[in-house]
């Protein structure tokens, strides 16, 4: 009998146009608008945000060091065509010109990572630059220091300094990912040399790019128009869905079919509960018609497909629970005033504080904060916190003011669900 009852509601739903534009077309159309209207202005802006500024102050140079490196080899015995030999390899492989000419001047690190060159600079001045991400100063004779320590195990470790601006974890992160390799390419020469390797190829690892990548992946994959807009609206015209539902519900007891399905047996309760699966079940279809439209029209790569079934399953359970409360509602006022003022206000604002129309933290962190305690907007929170490549955890607390919700709804349905009938 349950099956039989959301089988009509869903005809119901079906035959009638005005659902199925305002639940399917309106939100498609406005999505493809608003992606295509705002996208060069919010995807522009992301994509200069993730080129890290870098400054390298380098006070020294090889041409610079060349005598001083000259007179130690003579030192250490090596005269002749074995110093020139040595002279031309470490030259080849000099650490800082490797990070210049090969690693940073790659066109795909270009996209990420801009960089300025200086010989002399004042450190505490550049430290200030709210523009620079990053600073790596290379002192002088580092050339010299480096090749004693890594190939003769003689004199000072070549040290230099990394200053990063942490007002941007991102940008920072960026940076020091790349330096990484780099580093460990020169701080481990000697082991590398034993083991075989060569530091140049160490230092000359191009992986720094990927790396880079699995930065802005596990740190915040950007967030463009496209999906910003589909999740927004998605969330927003699910809510239209109890007020249908309920409406329908309202019809049948004008018209005296819910009298006649209570004369063949089918409890009050069956029969909000049939209400409820109802409007889970076209939740979770409405969602995933949006979200396949926007994979296959959009071209949007949705990420975490766990977390986004776990998200769009708990959306279309408190959808359905909305569903049964308003039907109860309406039940009890025997008025359709409730989905009135649900769909005329409610919505508007659920749908500001939760951010389908912009980012209301742009505004507020307050209100932000708010939005994140309603459905709509603790959904949205929770499927955009897993696009920007966030760990699956971070939905749980979006996810349990949801259920919350959902308890408070299923409540009130048992509560206010009227005793004595629903006759006019």
């Amino acid at each position: 009998m349950l099956f039989s009852l959301i089988a009509k509601q869903m005809k119901m739903l079906i035959r009638n146009k005005q659902p199925l534009i305002i639940l399917l077309v309106m939100p498609l159309v406005l999505i493809t608008i608003l992606s295509n209207a705002l996208g060069s202005i919010m995807d522009g802006g992301e994509e200069a945000a993730i080129q890290a500024n870098l400054l390298i102050v380098d006070d020294s140079s090889w041409t610079q060091e060349k005598e001083a490196i000259k007179l130690f080899l003579e030192r250490e015995g090596v005269t002749g065509p074995p110093l020139d030999a040595l002279l031309k390899q470490f030259k080849s492989s000099d650490p800082v010109e490797l990070l210049k000419d090969t690693i940073l001047a790659s066109d795909e690190m270009k996209k990420y990572i801009a960089v300025d060159y200086k010989q002399t600079v004042d450190l505490k001045a550049a430290r200030q630059d709210e523009n620079l991400d990053g600073i790596l100063n290379i002192p002088t004779d580092f050339r010299l220091n480096y090749i004693k320590s890594a190939y003769f195990n003689n004199g000072n470790f070549a040290e230099l300094s990394l200053y990063l601006n942490q007002d941007n974890d991102i940008r920072a992160s960026i940076i020091q990912s790349v330096l990484a390799d780099w580093q460990s390419g020169y701080t481990q020469s000697a082991a590398l040399l034993e083991a075989n390797l060569s530091p140049q190829e160490i230092m000359n690892n191009l992986s720094s790019v990927e790396k880079i990548e699995q930065v802005l992946e596990a740190n915040e994959r950007k967030i463009p128009a496209s999906i910003y807009y589909t999740v927004g609206m998605l969330v927003m015209f699910a809510l239209y869905i109890p007020a249908f539902l309920a409406g329908f519900a309202l019809q049948e007891v004008q018209w005296k079919v819910y009298d006649r399905i209570l004369l063949a047996g089918v409890s009050p309760i069956l029969y909000t509960l049939s209400i409820f699966f109802t409007g889970t079940l076209v939740a979770f279809i409405q969602q995933a018609i949006m979200l396949i439209f926007g994979m296959l029209v959009l071209g949007i790569e949705w990420i975490s497909l766990e977390g986004m079934t776990v998200i769009v399953v708990s959306y279309s359970v408190f959808v359905g629970a909305l569903s049964a409360l308003m039907t109860t509602l309406q039940f009890r006022t025997k008025t359709e005033g409730i989905a009135n003022v649900f769909n005329g206000l409610f919505i508007t604002v659920f749908s500001f504080l939760g951010g389908s129309f912009f980012n209301i933290r742009d505004i507020s962190e307050v209100l932000g904060k708010i939005g994140d305690l309603t459905p709509n907007g603790a959904t949205m929170s929770a499927v955009l916190s897993i696009q920007k490549g966030q760990d699956l955890s971070v939905i749980w607390p979006f996810m349990f003011a949801l259920y919350i919700l959902v308890v408070v709804c299923i409540l009130l349905s048992i509560v206010f669900f009227p005793r004595r009938g629903v006759a006019e």
